[in-house]
């Protein structure tokens, strides 16, 4: 597999290299060479030449003591190098040499080669600046690079030295005493490692305690398998799942060869250097091995699912490049014995993949699939919420908190939208041919929001206030009418600070609505307005009575109200405000903006105790990060006005938490705040924080029935195969729980389809 960066990277000398690749006298040696790096056979073969532990007494490599000091360090390659420079100098010195000063053991030979090897002492290509951590899914080694992009040869580099302290973890558990081994059995054993990943795939499947059920259940465990394999190449790949149809995709980032070890055990010759040839055919087997693992994963711990595709690619500085594709089914891995020697050609063979290989070598080829299609990925999936009458299930309805999918609907427009492609189609150059068009749509048949749309446009196209541009005549249609219109002027207004127009040109906006009602709250019927299917989830679960009848209200009442708000604040009147504010907070009861702006108006009439309430309330029902964040900062602002400052510098410590630093000097007067507050770094204790928001009463956000109701929705909206709520139901999940697995379900739902 001669991956886009392979250009003669051989770390041996020129004369070595001519000596590996004479023509056919030398090609057995290349094949015992190659044997060793792939192959099975003769693994209980007693390496000759083992000189057994160095003599005398010798130190031993704590690689969790490495570990922790390298998950605090600052500068963890640094800390590296000088391992390797500890290690190379004790194995030069005589014999006789400094009392106490043992010799390195073969394990700390071992890491210090692989670590050379990787090219951490070479300063031909920088090592970007990284950090270590040690993920609890999988408690190997994983290097953060803290750099936004990255060369190819950047990433390569930190790769092999992840993946040196990788094998060194890997190799310390499958033996029982590593710093009694010699350098040639440790390296031996690594070679079984690479040949014995297969093995994993029922031990992996069986920790997770039952099967795997569902599309979220199946997306759950397969992002779970990516995170928890013990590798010792840094796994990476992606996946789409039609649980339905019991297929699944996987797409898996290739061990380039250039990331491979320089070099191996050999049978009769020891340690040798790894030709490119050599690292080629090996990269290859294992990149073929993934396949197999992956596949057999999935079905393991999916019964539903029936086949799994995958391929193999790399993305490198020539581009994308597929290295193999193939649909696995049930049968052929089922009729795999992970335990017994696996051979990746064999199985590749008889699933019919498309391969192209030369000397067991991987070339380029045409990916057969795409992750993206429809068979993985039903454009059904992204079907509008609003416009459906599907009816949930019990559990499902239970979670969503409705009974049908249009219980999750945010986009009052959905209806017009939805008319978007016909009328695109319909209207023309001329007005009497776009008069046609619309007029087909304002019938009493139609939806009235959409025969009022329709209308309106009419006679905007017959008055001459709308031109015939087909774009204008749609876009007026989905978005128009006299309250985008008067929300858009009276913002502009507001901007420039004419404070007096601007209340009444939002006032005039929401004119029309009020004279209809349509903003009124009566018996069992509540106008709403949701920015997210999140928002919306929650409403139904934490904040809307039994029985209610929610209807949307179109997307710029809220912004109306809320400019007309300020706007009367700004000019000294906060009894007119205040009215408008708890307006809006009553239309949008999940919006931050909406709430922080009440809490804003009651401060200002002298309700500092009403302020917090209506603070508490918002943080009792935020999910995302910056709706917490800046709840709290202003919360923060009450509670050291009120002179509570251990209350308030807790209150600071959670919006620094979830708050960049722009959003915190935009947020309020934080340098007066910081005089009595103090800066987060320098303050109380996790424990001592949380006591003293108790304390206060101010709830801990996101609160557990917040993050237990978006647990429960996302998982019912990804099984209900309700795509545009469940991404959104997942972006806050992530942003509450900020956990591996979670964001690898995420990055699993496809987006939304080009219709």
């Amino acid at each position: 597999m001669p991956g886009p960066d392979e250009r003669g990277d051989e770390t041996r000398g020129e004369a070595a290299e001519r000596r590996d690749q004479a023509p056919e006298a030398q090609r057995g040696r290349l094949g015992r060479l190659f044997a060793a790096l792939v192959n099975s056979e003769g693994e209980d073969a007693e390496p000759e030449g083992d000189a057994g532990s160095p003599p005398g007494e010798t130190s031993s490599l704590d690689l969790e003591a490495l570990s922790r000091s390298l998950v605090g360090s600052p500068d963890p390659m640094g800390a590296l190098r000088g391992v390797v420079a500890d290690v190379r100098a004790r194995s030069e010195a005589p014999a006789d040499g400094e009392p106490g000063r043992a010799a390195p053991s073969g394990f700390e030979l071992y890491l210090a080669m692989r670590l050379d090897e990787a090219g951490l002492l070479e300063r031909d290509v920088a090592m970007p600046t990284v950090s270590v951590v040690r993920p609890r899914t999988s408690d190997l080694f994983y290097l953060r690079v803290m750099e936004e992009s990255l060369p190819w040869l950047a990433k390569v580099k930190v790769l092999r030295v992840e993946t040196a302290l990788n094998c060194a973890l890997l190799v310390g558990r499958a033996l029982d005493d590593p710093n009694a081994a010699s350098l040639e059995e440790l390296v031996r054993c690594e070679q079984r490692v690479c040949r014995s990943i297969v093995s994993q795939a029922p031990r992996a499947a069986a920790r997770l305690g039952s099967e795997a059920r569902g599309e979220w259940a199946v997306r759950s465990a397969l992002s779970a398998g990516i995170e928890a394999l013990q590798l010792p190449h840094r796994l990476t790949a992606r996946f789409r799942t039609n649980v339905r149809t019991g297929v699944a995709a996987i797409e898996v980032d290739l061990v380039p060869p250039r990331a491979w070890a320089s070099s191996a055990y050999v049978d009769g010759l020891g340690i040798v250097a790894a030709t490119s040839e050599m690292r080629r055919r090996a990269a290859s087997d294992y990149n073929l091995r993934l396949a197999v693992l992956l596949a057999a994963y999935a079905l393991a711990v999916a019964p539903q699912l029936s086949q799994v595709w995958v391929a193999g690619v790399v993305d490198g500085p020539a581009g994308h490049a597929c290295y193999y594709s193939a649909r696995l089914d049930r049968d052929l891995v089922e009729g795999i014995d992970p335990d017994a020697p696996v051979d990746p050609w064999a199985v590749m063979a008889a699933a019919g993949a498309t391969i192209e290989e030369r000397d067991r070598t991987l070339r380029a080829v045409r990916q057969g699939f795409t992750l993206d299609e429809e068979r993985f990925c039903p454009a059904r999936r992204y079907d509008a919420v609003e416009l459906s009458d599907r009816e949930l299930s019990g559990a499902q309805a239970a979670a969503l908190g409705c009974d049908r999918a249009d219980g999750l609907g945010i986009d009052e427009a959905a209806r017009r939208r939805a008319l978007l492609g016909e009328l695109c189609r319909q209207v023309g150059d001329s007005t009497a041919q776009s008069v046609r068009a619309l007029l087909a749509h304002a019938g009493d048949d139609e939806p009235r929001d959409v025969r009022s749309a329709a209308l309106r446009c009419v006679r905007a196209l017959i008055d001459g206030t709308l031109e015939d541009d087909p774009l204008a005549v749609t876009e007026e249609f989905v978005d128009g009418g006299e309250l985008a219109r008067g929300t858009d002027r009276a913002r502009e207004l507001l901007a420039r600070q004419d404070f007096a127009g601007a209340e009444r040109a939002a006032l005039e906006a929401l004119e029309s609505l009020e004279r209809e009602g349509a903003l009124r709250d009566e018996g069992d019927v509540a106008w709403r307005s949701f920015a997210t299917y999140a928002d919306r989830a929650l409403y139904n679960r934490l904040v809307a009575p039994a029985h209610e009848r929610c209807l949307l209200a179109p997307a710029p009442c809220l912004e109306a109200l809320l400019v007309a708000s300020a706007a009367a604040l700004a000019q000294d009147r906060p009894d007119d405000a205040l009215e408008r504010a708890r307006r809006a907070a009553r239309l949008a009861p999940m919006s931050v903006q909406a709430s922080l702006h009440l809490a804003q108006c009651l401060e200002a009439a002298d309700d500092a105790r009403g302020a917090c309430e209506e603070l508490c309330r918002a943080l009792s029902v935020a999910h995302d990060q910056e709706s917490v964040g800046l709840a709290y900062l202003m919360m923060s602002q009450l509670q050291w006005r009120d002179g509570h400052v251990l209350a308030a510098q807790a209150c600071y410590q959670r919006a620094c938490r979830n708050l960049p630093a722009p959003a915190l000097v935009a947020g309020i007067a934080v340098v007066a705040l910081l005089g009595q507050v103090g800066e987060a770094t320098g303050a109380a204790t996790e424990d001592a924080a949380e006591s003293a928001l108790r304390g206060a009463q101010i709830p801990l956000s996101p609160t557990p029935e917040t993050g237990e109701a978006l647990l429960e929705a996302t998982r019912a909206a990804v099984d209900a195969e309700l795509f545009a709520p469940a991404r959104d139901l997942l972006r806050s999940l992530c942003s509450v729980f900020r956990d591996d697995v979670l964001f690898g379900v995420l990055r699993s739902i496809e987006a939304e389809p080009d219709r």
